[in-house]
């Protein structure tokens, strides 16, 4: 009979073993490998987003900035549109006030007609209106006070002080009213 060992010997265990190692060496490279490649993938992909993200937030400064310069700008303009405001608000406030004393003391001098006296001080504080005059007789102050109540255009009149003194060498009327401008 014939025998025949079909176990390995020793040198085909050897080459065997080699192979084995071979090939777990080489799977272990290419499995490095692969993992390296993924890493620098990953790593190139991150960088790329990073410098991508580096770019929109440039991007967003300078638009950051352009809009606070516009606010600056509106900000400004405001400002400028209220200073104006007030400006002309002012000039309409002297305007109707310069020409209410004209028109108060137009009306007033309806009421001297005829009259013997004159007037010394006109003071306008808002609506109120206080005249101060001198007149020759009490007569002439009553019958002023008077006028001004039959004009429409000014309510509650009331005779303050009439008093005789001396001015110079005459004798005459000194006298003060109050009365309120009709609105």
């Amino acid at each position: 009979m014939i025998r025949i060992n079909l176990l390995p010997g020793p040198r085909a265990k050897a080459v065997q073993k080699q192979q084995n190692l071979r090939t777990e060496v080489s799977v272990g490279l290419g499995v490095l490998v692969l993992t390296l490649g993924i890493c620098l993938y990953f790593s190139w992909s991150l960088d790329r987003d990073i410098e991508s993200r580096q770019f929109e937030k440039q991007e967003k400064e300078k638009q950051l900035a352009l809009l606070k310069d516009k606010v600056k700008q509106v900000q400004d303009f405001e400002a400028k549109k209220k200073l104006l405001e007030d400006k002309n608000r002012i000039i309409e406030q002297l305007q109707l006030s310069r020409s209410g004393p004209v028109r108060i003391l137009d009306y007033v001098s309806q009421s001297l007609d005829p009259l013997r006296l004159w007037l010394v001080r006109l003071n306008v504080k808002g609506q109120e209106v206080e005249v101060e005059g001198r007149a020759w007789t009490n007569d002439d102050v009553v019958e002023f006070v008077n006028n001004l109540r039959r004009t429409e255009y000014f309510t509650n009149i009331r005779l303050i002080e009439t008093r005789s003194g001396m001015e110079g060498k005459l004798n005459v009327y000194q006298f003060r009213v109050n009365f309120l401008l009709k609105a």
